[in-house]
């Protein structure tokens, strides 16, 4: 039985399907399209993770649903990097577990959601690495070693700092140009 708010956020996402619509801690969450220093950075983490990705046969999906459980919340991350072959739920849906990392860049509205609430669905969905890119503060979280209770690690690293991927990627993000805006 669909429950009456999984009722209305699919409404919402039929009648904007131009918009990333989410289902955030039960409320219906739509995002218009991001500022250009919000696609700067975006484009800018594409630019810097295209290698490693093509050369690993990866795919970056910059918008797509996370499936995180038949009762929990529909999160559209700004940008999903998924294996070959993901485990999807649905043709707009990819199964957390089956996603190689996610990344968020903050907002001026959605800044509890992206660094607070995302993470807590995410880790027990068995999503693997969590980036949070925060222009605001100047910074980037990095959520991995998922578990049911939550992210057993959590790396945060300033503007000017690079920021190491764990395994399978095993490489650095550039953190100065991302956050140079």
């Amino acid at each position: 039985m669909i429950r009456p708010v999984e009722e209305r956020y699919r409404t919402v996402r039929d009648v904007f399907p131009e918009l990333r619509v989410e289902l955030v801690n039960g409320r219906i969450v739509v995002n218009e399209p991001g500022t250009w220093q919000h696609n700067t950075i975006i484009a800018q983490l594409i630019a810097q993770l295209a290698p490693v990705v093509a050369g690993r046969g990866w795919e970056i999906w910059p918008n797509i649903t996370v499936h995180l459980g038949d009762e929990a919340d529909r999160y559209v991350p700004d940008l999903t990097i998924v294996p070959q072959e993901p485990v999807m739920e649905t043709d707009e849906a990819v199964h957390g577990a089956s996603t190689l990392l996610l990344v968020d860049v903050v907002s001026a509205g959605n800044a509890y959601d992206d660094h607070v609430i995302k993470p807590m669905g995410y880790a027990p969905a068995g999503v693997p690495l969590y980036l949070v890119v925060d222009p605001f503060q100047r910074l980037l979280k990095l959520h991995s070693d998922p578990a049911p209770s939550g992210y057993g690690r959590e790396t945060v690293e300033p503007a000017g700092a690079p920021l190491t991927l764990p395994h399978p990627w095993d490489c650095a993000i550039d953190t100065t140009c991302l956050l140079n805006l």
